[in-house]
């Protein structure tokens, strides 16, 4: 994603190191986040290096084999609900995908090669062989 976040211009990505400060007022690190620039500009310059007080446009969380479904899936609305425009839930156990979006649906993909990013991210493509099979990549 950082490539193709590059390569476009328009956002900044961050991994699980990067948090947000929600509207909600939750504290949130997803593993990958993506923000358009001229949101990440309009931050406090002071607090530009803790949580940033916003939610990111797009995100993705891989499902660890520690992580609980039920609240996984709370938090992935949570993220939709603070204005995520789109959130994906990769579950590389059971090779799903869930898709997040703000009209309230959820879509569940079983073992897709790729997804295509839309919305925010349009343009961008995750292809997901090595999260599926990862000793072969």
């Amino acid at each position: 994603m950082d490539r193709w976040a590059q390569l476009g211009g328009l956002g900044t990505v961050t991994d699980s190191a990067g948090g947000f400060l929600l509207p909600n007022g939750a504290r949130r690190a997803p593993d990958v986040a993506w923000t358009l620039k001229s949101r990440v500009r309009g931050l406090d310059p002071t607090t530009i290096e803790r949580y940033w007080r916003l939610c990111p446009d797009f995100v993705i969380e891989v499902r660890s084999q520690s992580d609980r479904g039920r609240a996984l899936r709370e938090k992935m609305r949570e993220w939709i609900d603070n204005g995520a425009q789109l959130a994906w839930l990769i579950d590389p156990a059971d090779r799903t995908v869930e898709i997040y979006r703000p009209n309230g649906g959820v879509e569940v993909l079983t073992s897709p090669a790729s997804l295509k990013g839309e919305g925010p991210v349009d343009g961008f493509i995750l292809d997901l062989s090595p999260v599926w099979d990862p000793l072969d990549h």
